[in-house]
């Protein structure tokens, strides 16, 4: 969008839903692609950097977790989740972002914590992390143009999903 002279810090609504933004009115047409695709769109470099920086983050050690399969998968799905959560509950409001999945890689960060995955002389501190920053970007969606309800949908469906597989991680890193 930024190379065909889109805008680099600031993209207009109108172009966003051209590129693919998750618009409810438009998904409940039919256009149900755009819970995909609003998940690699941004509202400018400032809003991709800033994902990105929260991505590496949480992504380096998921990575290491777990499979490439099921790094994604919670990705995907979070990111899913968190676009059809953010049309319920915002209406007709554009959105894009990686957000939501990024929310559920922390959601599931925070799963494999909780459930004995983690070496347990690191859960304290890296939950108290992860907690700082699930909660900072809660707050900071409170003051308006952050899609909490993408943030909020993202990490239940990555908690769930890293509940659900923590079993298998366990088996495996067990052995």
């Amino acid at each position: 969008m930024t190379v065909l002279g889109h805008g680099f810090i600031y993209v207009s609504p109108q172009v966003l839903l051209d590129w693919g933004a998750c618009y409810a009115p438009m998904v409940m047409e039919g256009q149900w692609w755009r819970l995909l695709t609003a998940i690699f769109l941004h509202g400018g470099v400032a809003h991709l950097c800033a994902n990105m920086v929260w991505l590496v983050l949480v992504g380096i050690d998921l990575e290491h977790k777990m499979s490439r399969m099921m790094y994604l998968l919670i990705y995907f799905l979070s990111g899913l989740l968190g676009s059809l959560t953010s049309i319920l509950w915002n209406g007709e409001a554009v959105g894009v972002g990686a957000s939501g999945a990024i929310m559920g890689l922390f959601g599931a960060f925070i799963a494999l914590l909780i459930t004995g995955v983690y070496p347990k002389g690191f859960v304290k501190s890296l939950l108290i992390n992860a907690g700082v920053f699930v909660g900072m970007n809660l707050l900071m969606g409170l003051a308006g143009g952050i899609d909490n309800a993408a943030h909020i949908g993202g990490l239940l469906c990555g908690f769930v999903l890293g509940i659900g597989c923590s079993p298998f991680l366990k088996r495996a890193h067990h052995r």
